[in-house]
């Protein structure tokens, strides 16, 4: 019983892929050596079965508006499904999200929504990878969920990274991407920056895309 047990969960960590070349190019760029890429596995849906290839179309480049990447804070009770969620090392992405590559053309581009998304997710990741420094579990990310209406809303401020919620830490780095390219005139911009840039290599991720 045990070795059939053994063999299931094998089978479906093998359910997955490794990051592409480009994916660990974009995530060594954002979070540098504090995520290791190697262990980060890809997967489609639950991912109880390979990922398959996806059709790699061209990326849809965001343009500057004055409300792109600005967060509305949701109403209490408007949750809609999760396009994507991280458990430990692996990644999983809806099927009508994920790709064969997540950050097609990166740096010239942000693919959108594929790649911030993606941010998102490795956030999780590299605060597992980090639970040291960030106590992060995922039973602690849960919970944080069910409590906050909206736990994806960072208070404006610029207070140490470590005093937002799990949510709020990635939103801010998939926000800051965002604003990177689409908005990066913002103030939000800035005020993310100042947030993110003790923790993460935000002058090198700057000098990268040309912001």
């Amino acid at each position: 019983m045990r070795w059939a047990l053994g063999l299931f969960l094998l089978g479906l960590a093998a359910c997955g892929r490794p990051m592409t070349p480009t994916e660990v190019q974009f995530a060594r760029d954002v979070f540098g050596p504090g995520l290791d890429t190697s262990k980060v596995v890809v997967a489609r849906g639950a991912g109880l079965t390979p990922p398959g290839k996806t059709r790699l179309t061209k990326v849809t480049r965001v343009r500057g508006t004055e409300r792109a990447c600005v967060r509305v804070a949701r109403k209490k009770g408007k949750h809609a499904p999760a396009p994507a969620f991280a458990f430990r090392n692996k990644v999983h992405f809806d099927t009508g999200l994920y790709s064969s590559d997540m950050v097609l053309e990166w740096p010239d581009a942000l693919r959108v929504p594929n790649a911030i998304i993606f941010a998102h997710e490795l956030t999780h990741v590299w605060q597992w990878q980090n639970r040291d420094r960030t106590g992060y579990t995922p039973f602690r990310a849960l919970a944080e969920s069910i409590r906050l209406v909206d736990p994806y809303i960072a208070a404006s401020g610029q207070a140490e990274f470590f005093s937002y919620g799990y949510e709020q830490q990635a939103a801010m780095v998939e926000d800051y991407l965002c604003f990177a390219f689409a908005n990066p005139n913002h103030p939000r911009r800035a005020e993310l920056r100042a947030i993110l840039a003790p923790v993460f290599p935000i002058a090198e991720l700057d000098k990268k895309i040309g912001q």
